[in-house]
This record gives structure tokens, sequence and C-alpha cells, in this order.
């Protein structure tokens, strides 16, 4: 049996360990030797098959002990209490790459253990460079503009990214800290990279 058709499109807010940029966008390897994140989407529209996803908020932190395509990671999921069961059952099958999505596709061979997902009130705050998402009792995002050491203005820029699996087109923010304590997921960091972003994603990938 074919799996469902599938696609969505979302706001978008990540943090993760690497100094500002990532050089992870750009084909390099973490900033600090590996990879630790934290990110969220909240789907203003989309279906897989006759299950709408309009609506639904989930998180996902993620850990690997070196560059993700080393893999061995270990990810687990957050659903916010307004998602429906279907909902759930949707989006754990596209988050663990059952049902293609680039990406997607990709976590689901990289990452080596998958927590049993969770349900945990997720309020997520989509404002441009001031975006930000808490994970009840799991974790949180604070995202800010990126400050010049010296001056102390704020610096704005994106990043344009025509092949990228994650996101297109997205603002690259400075994420003033940033936590995650669940199990064996465990970080905490200050002024580190970040950005925010509307994405496009089907079975194939990212396509906007």
């Amino acid at each position: 049996m074919a799996p469902p058709k599938w696609n969505f499109e979302a706001e978008y807010i990540q943090s993760c360990n690497c100094d500002y940029g990532c050089p992870c966008n750009f084909n390099g390897y973490p900033s600090y030797g590996n990879c630790e994140a934290l990110v969220a989407w909240k789907i203003r529209k989309g279906q897989f098959g006759s299950t709408k996803l309009d609506g639904a908020i989930v998180a996902t932190g993620m850990w690997f002990p070196g560059a993700l395509h080393e893999g061995n990671g270990t990810a687990a999921a957050y659903f916010d209490p307004s998602t429906t069961p279907d909902q759930r059952e949707a989006l754990g099958q596209i988050l663990t790459g059952k049902v293609g999505g680039g990406f997607f596709e990709i976590a689901g061979k990289i990452v080596s253990r998958f927590h049993a997902p969770k349900v945990a009130k997720i309020d997520f705050h989509f404002d441009g460079y001031d975006s930000w998402f808490t994970v009840d009792g799991v974790g949180e995002v604070r995202s800010t503009h990126i400050l010049n050491p010296v001056t102390k203005q704020p610096f704005e820029g994106s990043i344009k990214l025509p092949g990228g699996i994650i996101f297109k087109d997205g603002l690259v923010t400075g994420i003033r800290k940033w936590w995650l304590k669940d199990e064996d997921l465990l970080s905490h960091h200050e002024n580190k990279n970040g950005h925010v972003a509307v994405v496009k994603f089907n079975e194939t990938g990212c396509v906007g």
C-alpha cells in the first residue's frame, strides 16, 4: 500500500548549539563538534491523507554526538494538547521519516533512538527575530536579534538556501537562551544560533 500524500505550510523556530549562522548550513561541521537542537513548527495549513493538519503544534529535541550526517542521534517529539490523535499519528509518521519528506526521511536514518512521543503544552509565538516557544516542563527557546559585541546594536540578516532541506529562506537570529531536559536529552545554551522561517513540505521534501 502506497503511503499517503501529505503537505504542510508552517511557521518554524529553530535553535541549536552552533555559533551564529551555523556552519552546518554551508556543508561545514558544527561549531563545537556535536549537534544539539530544539525546534518547533506551528502548521498554518496541511493535509496527511484525509487528516487535516491545520493548527497542529509540534516540537522536536535532538542530540547528536558529532555532525548530523555521522548519525547515532537521539530525538523526541512533543505535541501540544490541542493536536488530535489523528494529527499526532500523522505527524509522528512524518517526523520519523516513514513517509518521505527529505529532511525527515534523512532524520529517520540518522537518529538511532526516538523517545516515545509526549503531549506537553507548547506556547508558540512567531514574531520574526523575537520569536519564542516553550514546551511545558521540557524546554524553551528565546530568540532575539544578534547584537554587535562592541556597539550592542541589533544585527539583521537572512540566509537563502535554494537547496535547503529544512528551510529555503530564513532569518538568522540570536538565541538568547535555550534549554532542553528530557531523560538523556540535556542541553542548556545562551547566545547561540537560531533561525525563523515559514516552510513548506511535502513527501518529496522542503519545497518552500
